[in-house]
């Protein structure tokens, strides 16, 4: 069955690069949406079919009057994204030191699944274990050793001092550069595994004849501009080499509890990140939208304006701008923004079909390597939108 998702989802991208690639950041109609004859039905768009379409996603309805084109594009995606959900029964989240009670029910959930693989583990290893509470929580269940690989030396000291029942070994190491050292029998898990990690931890699973268990998140996360897919029947297809800008579309989320703040705070901050990138193109004059925030904690963008202004453009070395500057940014940008994300709709509504093709990617890679595969979505996006599950064996 996931095959012929991941074949829906290869098209609808290979189909819509253009829509993909080009962003309508600045309130104008990007030459794709043109030529489709979907600008000016978008932007016609009522604030509550809008607020409709951004909070519900794939789940939304669209008005009547959205082009046939565009209505069929939206079929095709949910068609493509129609991931069957792993029935889990966990005792529940429980409460464990420094961690949230949404990252309690992610491991609780992840965990629920990892028995066949665990029953046949020479040996666990956690691929990015942070603060080590998946380890932890595995190393209770089995016998076998398990080992928490993790580049911030810091988070393995935290890691080291919560302690464990039944302790895991932990270990500094920057597995980008220095690789997996997986072994037959091993299994490699990874919770919320960033883009190049997750799928160097595929690769090396398919390579050594190691069983792996994945949810992957953060697909631009990685050193190369473009990802190239990793299954040869990926690599066929063609056009499917995508840029960070284009991977990055797959970390949105449009929940109105977001993971660091609410869906209200996250449309001020990009009104005001629209309102900076006004500002430094009088400098800059073909900056790339999204570079306004290099340099800074994306955060600094749920702050005031005019904080963040300064911190650009002192990052940048530039003289500040006046007052008046930052005041008419701000009122072009709320102007603008409104625009700006009707016209981001398509491109957004695209973001669960790229998430969904490169873990199924991810799983052809598998399967061409002689693994057995399972993919579907792990627990409810109110959990964590980034919630598809891979599991592969090596066969008896």
């Amino acid at each position: 069955m996931w095959e012929s998702r991941w074949l829906e989802a290869a098209e609808v991208i290979r189909e819509h690069r253009d829509v993909l690639d080009e962003r309508a950041s600045s309130g104008e109609p990007t030459p794709s949406l043109s030529s489709r004859e979907w600008a000016e039905p978008l932007l016609a768009m009522s604030e509550a079919a809008l607020d409709e379409i951004e909070t519900r996603g794939l789940d939304a309805s669209w008005p009547r009057e959205i082009p046939a084109s565009l209505l069929e594009l939206v079929a095709r995606v949910r068609e493509a994204c129609a991931m069957a959900p792993f029935s889990v029964t966990s005792e529940g989240a429980r409460p464990r030191k420094r961690q949230k009670p949404r990252k309690s029910a992610q491991i609780d959930a992840f965990v629920a699944l990892l028995g066949p693989l665990l029953a046949r583990a020479h040996r666990v290893i956690d691929v990015g274990s942070g603060h080590g509470h998946l380890t932890r929580e595995i190393a209770e269940r089995i016998d076998a050793p398990v080992v928490g690989l993790e580049r911030n030396r810091t988070l393995v000291g935290t890691a080291e001092s919560l302690g464990g029942a039944r302790g895991p070994s932990f270990s500094v190491t920057d597995v980008l550069a220095d690789g997996v050292a997986a072994e037959p029998g091993d299994c490699l898990v990874a919770l919320h595994a960033c883009g190049e990690l997750g799928d160097l931890i595929v690769k090396t699973a398919a390579v050594r004849g190691a069983s792996v268990a994945l949810v992957g998140c953060c697909l631009q996360k990685q050193r190369a501009e473009v990802r190239r897919p990793l299954s040869s029947a990926g690599r066929a297809i063609g056009e499917l080499e995508l840029p960070k800008s284009v991977l990055g579309l797959s970390n949105l989320t449009a929940r109105d509890e977001g993971v660091e703040a609410s869906r209200t705070e996250n449309l001020a901050g990009r009104r005001r990140r629209l309102a900076l990138h006004r500002l430094l193109s009088d400098h800059e004059p073909h900056l790339r939208f999204g570079s306004e925030m290099e340099g800074l904690n994306r955060r600094a963008a749920h702050g005031d304006l005019g904080t963040l202004v300064h911190q650009a453009f002192d990052v940048r070395g530039l003289d500040r701008p006046s007052g008046e500057a930052v005041e008419r940014a701000a009122a072009w940008a709320a102007v603008h923004h409104p625009r700006a994300r009707r016209l981001a709709l398509p491109r957004a509504m695209l973001a669960r079909a790229l998430e969904v093709f490169v873990a199924l990617d991810r799983a052809r890679h598998l399967e061409e390597h002689g693994l057995v595969v399972e993919v579907g979505t792990l627990f409810p996006s109110e959990v964590s939108p980034r919630n598809i599950y891979l599991s592969a064996t090596i066969p008896d």
